[in-house]
């Protein structure tokens, strides 16, 4: 026993020795480096961790055609179904403004679909919703990250372009992600239950339901794709160019000196040819029945369609201007003048539409 009280000191002095070599000490500081794989600045951990605390709350309407927001098979080139098990896709790179202050960082949230089933309908879908949060430590080293904006992307970059913004705290979403509605077959984000009907006529966010993500899957950057996101680069859709900022320092400035409560539309006035859609479902649809011939009867609209038109345009500029929204003398104009829109906007309007005029 003696022996024994006289090895153990020495084998517990040798390995303090050890464990104190310069060796070791600079394993263990590397052990303790922050791993940022997709080269943005950010430490990988805090981005997820930021993902996971601001997810959100996603509206998805009763009888959704595509299910659930799905998850693509990692590794491939091109986006492959795996399951519509709920998965978000997400994004988080740091900001800098000069009229914002602090340390700031963006994330996006995708949810992608296997096909959009709405009017005009194509394969695959990507749609997303950002934040722009800020790190509120002072004193201490704790970060303690609050929500500053949010975004909804609705019909982005299109004729029907009916995207929104708002204050985090006009949403009761600083520290939490917002609720989000989704419309039906179409998957456009509004912040509001009340826009989901402006896109174009065409969204619907009737009987809808709360679900929140599975998971969320960090997809890094553009040019360092994480968790075998080259799907991502596919050109079957227009996914690689929403990895771009949506706060742009005009957005963050109007923002901040908004002291109306509530959500902001990004493109307002409306546009002609929302207005013409937004006259009335039962002319968007019969312009989708009509497919390519749709094309010839719009350019030689006579003066009895531009008085059908008309009727239903009356109806939905006097609904517009119940809304706040200045219609002007839009609709007075003369039927002929309503025809020469009509053909100026068909090609934009048919791009939505998913008409080919011929």
């Amino acid at each position: 026993m003696g022996s024994f009280r006289t090895v153990l000191p020495l084998f517990l002095l040798v390995s303090t020795a050890l464990a104190s070599t310069p060796a070791n000490a600079a394993k263990e500081a590397r052990a303790t480096v922050s791993l940022d794989a997709d080269r943005d600045g950010l430490d990988d951990d805090l981005e997820q961790a930021l993902l996971e605390q601001f997810v959100p709350v996603l509206q998805l309407s009763a009888g959704e055609c595509d299910g659930s927001p799905a998850e693509f098979r990692p590794g491939l080139p091109q986006p492959q179904l795996l399951a519509r098990n709920g998965t978000l896709y997400g994004q988080s790179f740091p900001r800098t403004s000069p009229t914002v202050s602090g340390r700031l960082i963006e994330l996006h949230y995708y949810h992608l679909w296997t096909r959009d089933c709405g009017r005009g309908g194509h394969a695959l879908d990507a749609e997303h919703v950002s934040v722009l949060v800020r790190d509120q430590s002072t004193t201490t080293a704790r970060e303690e990250w609050k929500a500053l904006f949010w975004y909804a992307a609705a019909h982005e970059d299109t004729v029907c372009d009916f995207s929104s913004a708002a204050k985090a705290k006009d949403l009761e979403a600083e520290d939490r992600g917002a609720t989000v509605w989704v419309s039906r077959g179409k998957h456009a984000s509004f912040l509001h239950r009340g826009a989901c009907t402006w896109g174009c006529g065409s969204d619907v966010c009737e009987g809808s339901k709360s679900w929140r993500a599975s998971r969320v899957v960090n997809i890094g950057e553009a040019a360092a794709l994480l968790n075998g996101a080259g799907w991502i680069r596919s050109t079957r859709w227009p996914m690689l160019e929403k990895l771009g900022i949506d706060f742009t320092e005009e957005l963050m400035v109007s923002l901040s000196k908004r002291k109306d409560p509530g959500v902001m539309t990004l493109h307002v006035p409306l546009r002609t040819p929302q207005a013409v859609l937004l006259a009335g479902d039962s002319t968007a649809d019969a312009l989708v029945a009509s497919g390519s011939k749709t094309g010839g009867a719009l350019a030689a609209a006579g003066g009895s369609t531009d008085t059908a038109v008309m009727k239903s345009a009356d109806k939905a500029w006097g609904a517009l201007g119940t809304a706040g929204v200045k219609t002007g003398n839009a609709a007075t104009k003369s039927t002929k003048a309503t025809g020469r829109a009509l053909r100026a906007t068909f090609r934009e309007t048919g791009r939505f539409l998913g008409i080919n005029r011929k």
